[in-house]
């Protein structure tokens, strides 16, 4: 299963054969289309059918679990740059399997990587707090004003953002939406919503892909046809200055390219792990226990059954409301982060 710009690749591999015939070719669709073609190659497989991605897709992985269609996966350096095409991944598949990372049913995409992916993120720490001071890094709390950012991730969906949309504006609270461009590619008519009712776009890759595999041109395109996708569905020629790394993925060299581009990269402090569906009580609990000054709060729109999320979202609003606290867009939060003293420079 390979990516592009216009939409998904699906190429198949046998036993002892490459890829059959040329790529099928989904666009400008959302995942039902290419799923439901491969539970039916699923159906055609009696000797056994998995379907290879690579950690620049994570878009697929659940759906593909829940069809209970076994994932392999293909990390660095099997890739091109951290991506590659179906064809090529097919072949992977064939060729290699010993090489590739079979994902366990109730995992997660990048799962067996938890250890290198804990370590890049700790070496974050230097440049987080550098960027944080250029203003090119929101990770919330530690503010001192009572103000709360919402956001959702994993959108646009034509089911659930709506209702999420119909929430807040029955609440007249502003919310970030960090769009997956697949997703925004498939329902552009969402995205002109947002942004017309006034709330944050936000960039979220073009495939959920984990970003510090990514080399220069990878980085290049995931980011940037997610803006154009965006830019394109709101008539506007502006792109979002924000990005959230899928999974929050990150290493000192990702954020140092993220921010040389201009953008500034949104973490959070409170994540209602709505994404778990424990229940609509549980996940507004969750962020009314969680939240201090200054933070930003992770809830998800799409990728998967979001109905909690929205039936937990008026107890959110008003508990916090409640408590004191003002729901807030990011612009306004980033400008009341607390400043730290330029230490003097020490005398020579």
């Amino acid at each position: 299963m390979g990516l592009t710009r216009e939409g998904y690749r699906i190429a198949v591999a046998g036993a002892g054969d490459g890829p059959s015939g040329v790529d099928e070719v989904y666009e400008h669709c959302g995942l039902e289309r290419p799923l439901a073609r491969l539970a039916e190659l699923a159906g055609e497989s009696p000797d056994g059918f998995a379907v290879v991605l690579d950690s620049a897709n994570g878009i697929m992985d659940a759906p593909l679990a829940a069809l209970g269609i076994p994932v392999l996966r293909a990390d660095p350096p099997l890739l091109t740059d951290g991506r590659t095409t179906a064809r090529s991944l097919a072949a992977l598949g064939r060729s290699s399997p010993e090489a590739l990372t079979a994902l366990p049913p109730d995992g997660w995409t990048m799962a067996g990587r938890e250890e290198g992916i804990a370590a890049a993120e700790a070496a974050c720490g230097p440049v987080e707090r550098e960027l944080a001071e250029q203003g090119l890094l929101l990770a919330g709390g530690g503010g001192a004003a009572p103000l709360v950012a919402l956001t959702f991730d994993d959108g646009p969906h034509p089911e659930f953002t709506p209702q999420v949309l119909d929430v807040l504006a029955r609440y007249d609270a502003p919310a970030a939406f960090f769009c997956i461009g697949l997703n925004a590619l498939a329902h552009p008519g969402v995205v002109r919503r947002i942004a017309a009712e006034g709330h944050t776009l936000g960039n979220h890759s073009w495939s959920h892909a984990y970003l510090p595999d990514l080399g220069p041109v990878g980085l290049r395109e995931q980011l940037g046809f997610t803006a154009d996708t965006l830019a394109r569905a709101c008539g506007s020629t502006r792109a979002t200055r924000w990005l959230r790394p899928p999974y929050g993925g990150r290493s000192p060299e990702l954020l140092t390219a993220v921010a040389g581009s201009g953008l500034t990269t949104v973490l959070w402090d409170v994540d209602a792990k709505d994404w778990s569906r424990p229940g609509p009580g549980v996940v507004a609990e969750r962020v009314l226990s969680g939240v201090g000054p200054g933070s930003v709060v992770l809830m998800h729109d799409g990728g998967g059954d979001r109905s909690q999320t929205v039936a937990a979202l008026p107890e959110v609003i008003t508990g916090l409301r409640r408590r004191g606290y003002r729901i807030v867009g990011l612009d306004e939060l980033l400008a009341a982060r607390p400043v730290r003293p330029v230490r003097p420079a020490a005398s020579s």
